[in-house]
């Protein structure tokens, strides 16, 4: 596989001065978009972020270090209008709950680290029934295999937490189903979404295959198949989106070219 990248990396930087100078289309893309404000963070360090909650929030998140007991817990409503920081001892790997109500949700056979969180984090705004299923229009989710009912995850005991790298966002679905999130910009990182819901069930952690930075084909996985589209693109053979574009400034120098190429490769085969 190495050798085949390498050699596909060869054709294309020697004639790397054409590819970038055809680079095709930039299309909208409706269902994520790339906001201009982003974070960075240390490793070790956990941000937590909200959007669309207000002081009377219930939710929080918890992570407890796995050879201590130690809570790490931080409830979202002290987190309205601003980014609050963390540190994440080195010497622990964590379990993870979310909690509203009264209530959590979580797994203690997880074992989560913050040894590798720090880099760039960017800004998104999501349609949330655009990336997952499980969402409806609005945002809100409809229980299909216990009582039918619907949960705006609108504050109302629910609570809806985005994980990325270390990331952690609390947030609701605003008026048209939308939620704001830092994802990590590195390739192969996942993000992944935790509910907890007033009926004392929830979602653990789903992966949202879109939501994946050097995912430049948006199928869910960072790999070969990214980087000949990235080729292509460069070639002039196909159109990219704003966030596809995004997602193949692998270096984020401000620019996708030849060298973003080499950068996707080289992660894809560590």
């Amino acid at each position: 596989m190495k050798k085949l990248l390498s050699t596909a990396l060869a054709a294309v930087m020697a004639t790397g001065s054409i590819v970038s100078a055809n680079a095709a289309v930039v299309r909208e893309n409706n269902s994520v978009q790339v906001l201009d404000s982003g974070v960075k963070l240390e490793n070790n360090t956990l941000n937590v972020f909200t959007y669309n909650l207000s002081k009377n929030t219930l939710g929080g998140v918890c992570f407890y270090g796995k050879n201590t007991g130690k809570p790490y817990a931080v409830q979202y409503k002290d987190c309205i209008g601003k980014n609050t920081v963390i540190s994440m001892p080195s010497s622990e790997s964590y379990t993870r709950f979310v909690s509203a109500n009264g209530g959590s949700t979580g797994n203690t056979y997880a074992g989560y680290s913050f040894a590798n969180t720090g880099g760039e984090y960017a800004k998104l705004k999501v349609k949330l029934s655009d990336v997952s299923s499980y969402f409806n229009s609005d945002g809100s989710y409809t229980d299909t295999d216990g009582n039918g009912a619907t949960y705006t995850l609108r504050e109302n005991g629910s609570n809806l937490t985005f994980f990325s790298g270390g990331a952690v966002n609390g947030v609701a679905p605003d008026e048209n189903g939308c939620v704001e999130i830092y994802i990590k910009a590195k390739p192969g990182v996942k993000t992944a979404f935790s509910t907890y819901l007033p009926n004392y069930s929830g979602i653990i952690s789903m992966y949202v295959p879109m939501l994946c930075f050097g995912n430049i084909d948006l199928k869910g996985s960072t790999n070969v198949n990214d980087a000949t589209l990235l080729q292509r693109y460069l070639a002039g053979d196909a159109e990219f989106d704003k966030l596809q574009m995004f997602y193949s400034d692998i270096n984020r120098d401000g620019k996708t070219n030849v060298k973003d190429v080499t950068d996707l490769q080289q992660a894809i085969t560590k």
